[in-house]
């Protein structure tokens, strides 16, 4: 069986960058490090550009001035990110992370109708579980079971 090919782990340095190339276009590194929002050095920008070549999501041209541009698609690059998160946050599940995503900011009626509308296939797709066997999981979907009520 083949395995499932991970997602670039990106940094949140790298995460930053990638969201400039993606909106101005291919740059070249003087115009990435104009465009960087914060303090961040120009080495340190050309650093962050090379792993980004390295790691596949960027690529850079052969002509002078050298331009990078994005290769991967947001939602691709983000996965890794999110891997990582519910890997560090949610020890493995999705249901902590959702949690304080929610908890974050009040949600109001259209966002949560949309959020319905986003489990509701996953619901129907999944199998029953224990929740004795997961113990976070449960006590993560009463609360938010409980935020639901009291809207």
């Amino acid at each position: 069986m083949p395995r499932k090919k991970r997602s670039a782990k990106l940094s949140v340095g790298e995460m930053r960058l990638m969201a400039v190339l993606w909106k101005m276009g291919p740059l070249k590194l003087s115009e990435a490090f104009h465009e960087q929002p914060g303090h961040v050095g120009y080495t340190t920008i050309q650093t962050q550009l090379n792993r980004l070549v390295d790691k596949g999501v960027v690529a850079k041209s052969d002509s002078r001035p050298t331009k990078y541009r994005a290769v991967v698609e947001p939602q691709a690059a983000s996965s890794g990110m999110l891997e990582m998160l519910i890997d560090t946050v949610g020890s493995g599940s999705v249901i902590p992370v959702i949690e304080l995503l929610v908890n974050r900011a009040p949600l109001d009626k259209d966002e949560t109708n949309q959020l319905k509308r986003l489990f509701s296939p996953a619901e129907s797709k999944s199998k029953p579980r224990s929740n004795k066997s997961h113990p976070k999981k449960a006590t993560a979907k009463k609360h938010l079971m409980k935020r639901k009520i009291k809207r």
